[in-house]
């Protein structure tokens, strides 16, 4: 799929979700080095640019759903407080997030160090994540409600979660998504992600869109490569990005091995670069 008809759906979504409105959540997916983190990015830059507060993460092998979100909702419940006038609902989010961190009994540095708020007894502080996940999103998006703002959570490499850890993310969106609060979930990841999140839990084809993020058309990939080389005050020959396209195939890793900056491309370089590789499987 190109590029703008993503951008379209994520513009359409960060409308609907600001509007109190139902919508799919977005879940990238596609090979390594087609652009996905890019895309990530930009959509990002639209929430921001429509009013949201936005919490980027990228996803390991090594890390916990849980130590990786505590940080950032952290920060972003501590921005609405500052707020004149932050209500109630901002102070349960702080009191939820205290007692979420505190089940999981995590370490995560100081992340708990200026959560001089009590928990809340009996809310999200069991250590099941399935459990406290849905009710920590819930409070953080009502704490978002009171304040008037909306928040979009972008999760990169989403793959890397098991699948408990996927499964209590999309039981926490779906929590959000039946009482239309204003939280949205914009990840990516690689091909099999459709698959885990439906082998996680059966219902999340109905939470998530999963548009596939490939190669760049012709006509993309000269774009691609003109725009850039015309900001600098360089030209390429339509003949140059013909040949350019057929050795890459559109693919975005190879397009961005071209130097476009040094010059009108000559065709002798092209001739010595050749496709031995092949796009990453995974």
């Amino acid at each position: 799929m190109g590029r703008d008809p993503i951008l379209d759906q994520a513009r359409i979504l960060l409308g609907r979700i600001k509007a109190r409105r139902s919508e799919k959540s977005l879940l990238l997916t596609g090979l390594r080095g087609v652009g996905k983190t890019v895309l990530l990015i930009e959509i990002e830059r639209l929430a921001r640019a429509a009013g949201y507060r936005t919490l980027s993460i990228e996803a390991h092998e090594s890390a916990q759903l849980g130590p990786l979100l505590a940080p950032h909702l952290r920060t972003l419940l501590y921005e609405l407080n500052r707020v004149a006038g932050a209500g109630d609902k901002v102070r349960r989010g702080l009191a939820v997030l205290r007692s979420f961190i505190s089940g999981l009994k995590v370490t995560i540095g100081d992340v708990s160090y200026g959560l001089d708020i009590e928990p809340a007894e009996g809310t999200a502080d069991s250590g099941n994540l399935a459990t406290d996940l849905p009710y920590l999103f819930v409070a953080v998006a009502e704490a978002a409600e009171e304040r008037k703002s909306a928040v979009a959570l972008l999760i990169d490499e989403i793959q890397y979660f098991d699948e408990k850890e996927l499964g209590a993310l999309i039981m926490a969106m779906h929590r959000v998504q039946q009482r239309q609060l204003p939280l949205v979930l914009l990840g990516a990841g690689l091909p099999i992600l459709p698959g885990l999140a439906g082998d996680s839990k059966s219902y999340a084809e109905r939470l998530f869109s999963f548009p596939d993020v490939g190669a760049l058309s012709e006509s993309e990939s000269a774009k691609a490569l003109r725009e850039p080389a015309q900001a600098a005050g360089v030209s390429i020959r339509e003949n140059a990005l013909k040949e350019i396209y057929q050795l890459t195939r559109g693919y975005p890793y190879f397009l961005q091995e071209w130097d476009t900056r040094s010059g009108i491309i000559a065709m002798p370089a092209l001739s010595r670069w050749r496709m031995s590789r092949r796009p990453p499987l995974q």
